[in-house]
């Protein structure tokens, strides 16, 4: 089996790094409850426009910072804040033991997302690291699973037998789907929209959860085939 796994929230906090950053900062400059709510808001679950958030920012808390300065501020904040979620990289690592392939195939921007990997030691527990950033491609285009199962050495993989997981339906899930592998959504608790299109092969609140029922599922089709 290759597992192409998300990053932020599937084996990393993101939202509750970001929560946890903007709680201290807008505390730090005087900030309100409102103030908060809004910026977490304007975050979008790190899919709105990062200049958004950083005017959001600037605007609440009356920031002297120009936008990309404010941009690099929050996303230090991030970064000393995400974790890895408890027992994933031991599964990551059982999965590898068994003789599985693991990739982490996340966008973003590099220095961001490498920097969470390297504080949450995330490189230790895979076979590659695909950052959109670094290869001129995001999800949803389906040619980012094509350079992840090239750097595994896995171009010929059945593709019945690659599993794309994340927490996005609009990403992860569209990206797999698009590429013709099975997906895999991390629901954390939220009900499937059906804007995205096609339910995914196998949900479930956390990635531990969504890795045991794809696992589950696998042995499943090998048995009937």
């Amino acid at each position: 089996m290759i597992w192409l796994l998300d990053l932020d929230n599937t084996l990393v906090s993101r939202d509750d790094a970001f929560a946890a950053w903007a709680s201290a900062a807008v505390a730090a400059d005087g900030g309100t409850d409102a103030d908060l709510a809004a910026v977490v808001a304007a975050d979008d679950g790190g899919f709105a426009p990062k200049a958004d958030v950083a005017r959001e920012l600037i605007d609440r808390l009356g920031w002297t910072d120009d936008v990309p300065a404010a941009v690099e501020r929050f996303r230090t904040g991030i970064r000393e804040h995400v974790r890895a979620y408890d027992g994933v990289m031991g599964d990551l690592d059982a999965l590898r033991a068994a003789g599985d392939l693991v990739a982490v195939v996340t966008n973003g921007v590099s220095h961001q997302q490498r920097g969470k990997i390297a504080r949450c030691g995330v490189a230790a527990h895979v076979d590659a690291v695909v950052v959109s950033g670094e290869e001129g491609v995001e999800k949803p285009d389906p040619r980012i699973v094509e350079i992840a199962l090239e750097r595994l050495g896995a171009t010929d993989a059945d593709r019945d037998a690659v599993w794309m997981v994340g927490d996005a339906g609009h990403t992860d899930v569209a990206v797999g789907r698009a590429a013709g592998v099975r997906t895999g959504w991390v629901s954390h608790g939220r009900i499937w929209d059906s804007a995205h299109g096609a339910e995914p092969d196998v949900a479930a609140a956390t990635t531990r959860e969504v890795l045991a029922a794809a696992r589950a599922s696998a042995r499943t089709v090998g048995r009937s085939a």
